[in-house]
């Protein structure tokens, strides 16, 4: 039956924002900076953080590649899952803005399938943007 591969080829997007206490720079660091990426990774974290780059975190539970960056204003992935269909790839563009007291970062992810949808989006805030919170002290707070 077809079902499970029809299952599998619905793809979708992901929309996410947040906001951090911390400079422009700060946040965009901890997308491309080696070191910070390891300490919120707890060391689990492969980067070559230059368009055409690649990456691996978790052991190889996320990878992929850097298509553009663009400092301190937009970081573009090829980005997968592991246990994503083979060869399945979704894009991932980052956005940094200031608003002066702190720095909005939008998410915006194309092409992830369906079935994984909650697991993608509650992995970008417990693998990401919570960990860097807790690591750098970048969570809602006076500064």
């Amino acid at each position: 039956s077809s079902g499970i591969n029809a299952e599998y080829g619905k793809r979708t997007n992901i929309n996410l924002s947040d906001s951090f206490k911390c400079c422009v720079d700060d946040l965009f660091q901890c997308f491309i900076n080696p070191d910070k990426m390891k300490a919120y990774f707890n060391g689990a974290a492969e980067v070559d953080p230059r368009e055409s780059g690649k990456f691996a975190m978790l052991g190889g539970m996320i990878t992929g590649t850097y298509l553009e960056i663009q400092p301190n204003e937009s970081i573009q992935l090829h980005w997968r899952f592991k246990d994503w269909p083979a060869d399945m790839y979704s894009s991932v563009t980052l956005k940094f803005k200031d608003t002066g007291s702190s720095t909005e970062l939008s998410l915006s992810q194309v092409g992830v399938p369906q079935y994984s949808v909650d697991q993608i989006k509650s992995g970008w805030y417990k693998y990401y943007f919570n960990a860097i919170k807790r690591t750098f002290g970048y969570g809602s707070g006076t500064l």
